[in-house]
């Protein structure tokens, strides 16, 4: 499923996995109180359409809403496990 593949492309950018700047396609909140996971991601407001169906922009709200607890990021494998286990189809765009 592409929202699985880009939520576990978005972890690589994140934690550095990858070759990728991440300041390139996301700012993460310094804010380490929110709830969930310390990884929030910031959204980038547009008008124009095209920009919100950006790989970057649509993730966005999908990750943020991730109920990720610490070891549940510490590997890709256990990440992978957490978002197979959470229902994603309210995020599903037919």
């Amino acid at each position: 499923m592409r929202l699985h593949q880009d939520l576990i492309y978005s972890y690589k950018i994140i934690f550095g996995l990858i070759d990728i700047d991440c300041s390139r396609f996301f700012t993460v909140t310094p804010n380490e109180t929110t709830r969930g996971h310390a990884y929030k991601l910031f959204v980038h407001h547009s008008r124009v359409d095209i920009i919100k169906a950006l790989f970057c922009n649509r993730i966005v709200k999908v990750w943020n809403s991730l109920p990720a607890a610490a070891d549940d990021l510490a590997t890709v494998r256990s990440f992978t496990r957490l978002i197979e286990r959470v229902d994603l189809s309210e995020y599903l765009v037919y």
